[in-house]
Order: C-alpha cells, then sequence, then structure tokens
C-alpha cells in the first residue's frame, strides 16, 4: 500500500534534539502503516543512531538509513530516492512539527489535487519561542494558483514547512546541491514548474535556532557560499525562465539574498577583503546585491567605486551597532 506521507530527516551529531524532533513525527493522525520517517544519519558520532533505533522498536513508521558524512543535501537526496510517500515532507533534525496535522494536509493536498501546499512557521532559541513568528499571511495569494502566479508574491526560500507531492519533485528531478544555502538555491525553479500551489495559514514547523548548527557557527567568507548559490538561480533564470516578470522578480530574489549575506559578513566583522572578494566574485559572474528598486547612486557606487560601497555599509551597519 502507499504511504501517505513520507518525512525525511537528514541526521547528524542531533542527540541533543533529536528526541524533540521523532516525539513531534509520530504524534500524528495517520496510523502508523500511513505513513514513514525516513531518518538519515549522517556518518554520526554521538548517540544520533541509537536514539534512532530505540524509537524504531516503538515506532514501525520509522525507517533507519546510514551513510558516511556527505552533508545534508546528500542526506535529503537520499532519502527522496527511497521514499515511498505519495507526498513528503522535509525535517531538519532540532527542529519539529504541529503534532496531529498530517491528516489535514494529506486532506488538502488530494481535495486540491496541489503540488505544493505552503504553512507558515515560528523561531525557538534556548529559552523557548522567540518573537519572530513567521507568516507568509500579509503577502500571500489566495486560493490554488500555478507556481508562477505563487510566487509573485511569496517565494519561500527554505524547504521545510512545505508539502511536496512526490510525484511532482521525481518529473522534475530537483535534488539538492552539495554546498550551502542548497533549499535557496533549489526553490525558486521547484515553485516555478509547480502547477497548483496554495498557502494553508497554520503555524506547522519550528526552526530552533541551534548555536552549535552549521548555519549558525559563521566562518569568515560564508557571504561568499550566498554567491556560487545565487549562481545557479541566476543559470535557471537565464536559461529555463521565459516570463519577463518572472525574470525581474528572481533578479529581486538573488539581489536580496545578496545583500544580507553581504551584510552579514559585516556584522560579523569579516575582513574588508572579503568584501572585495565577494563584489568580484558578484561583478564576474553578472550577479548585483542591488534590487530594481534601489537608486542610481547605490548602483553607481557598486559598478564604478567598489571600495565606496563596501566602506558605505561598513559605516551604516557600525553605525547600527552602537
Amino acid at each position: 500500500m502507499e504511504k501517505k506521507f513520507s518525512v525525511i530527516v537528514p541526521a547528524f551529531n542531533a542527540e541533543p534534539f533529536l528526541a524533540r524532533c521523532l516525539d513531534s513525527l509520530v504524534d500524528q493522525d495517520l496510523a502508523p502503516e500511513e505513513y514513514e520517517i525516513l531518518i538519515v544519519d549522517d556518518g554520526s558520532q554521538d548517540r544520533t543512531l541509537a536514539i534512532v533505533q530505540d524509537y524504531s522498536r516503538k515506532y514501525p513508521q520509522l525507517r533507519i538509513f546510514s551513510q558516511a558524512n556527505q552533508g545534508v543535501s546528500a542526506a535529503r537526496n537520499y532519502g527522496c530516492r527511497v521514499a515511498e510517500g505519495r507526498y513528503w515532507l522535509f525535517v531538519d533534525a532540532d527542529d519539529w512539527i504541529q503534532p496531529r496535522t498530517l491528516g489535514t494536509l494529506y486532506a488538502q493536498m488530494e481535495q486540491e489535487a496541489l503540488d505544493l501546499l505552503v504553512m507558515d512557521y515560528r523561531y525557538w532559541g534556548e529559552e523557548g519561542a522567540l518573537p519572530k513568528p513567521f507568516s507568509y499571511a500579509p503577502a500571500r495569494p489566495t486560493g490554488v494558483l500555478p507556481g508562477k502566479g505563487f510566487m509573485g508574491s511569496c517565494l519561500p526560500y527554505i524547504v521545510w514547512s512545505i508539502v511536496y507531492r512526490a510525484s511532482y519533485w521525481r518529473e522534475h528531478g530537483f535534488t539538492f546541491l552539495p554546498m550551502r544555502h542548497e533549499d535557496t538555491a533549489l526553490m525558486p525553479r521547484v515553485l516555478y514548474y509547480a502547477r497548483r500551489v496554495n498557502f494553508l495559514p497554520l503555524e506547522f514547523y519550528y526552526y530552533y535556532e541551534n548555536p552549535r548548527s552549521f548555519m549558525m557557527n559563521y566562518v569568515s567568507g560564508a557571504c561568499l557560499y550566498m554567491v556560487r548559490a545565487m549562481e545557479h538561480v541566476n543559470r535557471f533564470r537565464l536559461d529555463e525562465v521565459k516570463e519577463a516578470e518572472v525574470q525581474r522578480l528572481l533578479y529581486n530574489f538573488m539581489a536580496t539574498q545578496l545583500l544580507v549575506a553581504f551584510k552579514r559578513g559585516i556584522r560579523w566583522e569579516d575582513p574588508r577583503s572579503v568584501q572585495r572578494s565577494m563584489i568580484t566574485e558578484m561583478k564576474t559572474l553578472g550577479l548585483s546585491p542591488l534590487t530594481t528598486h534601489k537608486g542610481c547612486f547605490y548602483s553607481w557606487m557598486y559598478r564604478y567605486a567598489p571600495e565606496l560601497f563596501i566602506s558605505f555599509y561598513r559605516w551604516k551597519l557600525r553605525g547600527k551597532r552602537k
């Protein structure tokens, strides 16, 4: 019998948080035989695998896979290859989801014949819920739309808190690239080709800002990873996107992501040489950290006076830190 859901969970050294994640995944409104939880252990060196094995003795919907450490992209891709569910969810091992909701999500996917169902999420920290709830509701489209129409006002750049039709994912051969910001590089393509997308105003996913996680452990020059991710988006935009409006939307999406990464490097006190390298790479690849809404002064600085551009943002952000 086809499973209704596959929940794909990459796990690497997740011992401190894994039980919380698994508890939310087994506390669902589907029978164990109706869905599967795929844990892909990515070469953990702590008790991650032992914890999952303990849970699997009690919960038959758990399936365990192990691989040598290759990173989150390879773990997710592995899960996609072995998944048997009609619909997929991606959940990180230090996060968790709303209990007893999979039945509701399945019903909406079926009734509306959706390729994608987008939901809200909330940030959590070590002290509990953070005052940063995230909602697509203010900008979200109303009703079922093709992905090209949906992304005009709502372009999620994270892979979790979205339900995917497995046949749609496989039809287009989507895969995660072995790089940082892998979901930011992939999601514009996933949205673009979707035939039917809707939004459910449900706070479904709980994202834990783990200070020890891969993304939270900032390393000098990490902003350059975003340049490489946006290179893939730009290649997609130029090679596959036909509509001028979507081209403009993706240009602004890339520019926003690049400027955020540029500023983050300054806030985390990367040396000026890193900002120079980022500008050099962006110009080589034909990218810009400025949206079409930015004025000519910003554009002039970026194009003709990059040292001034760097100094301007270093001064601007230094003032905000005081």
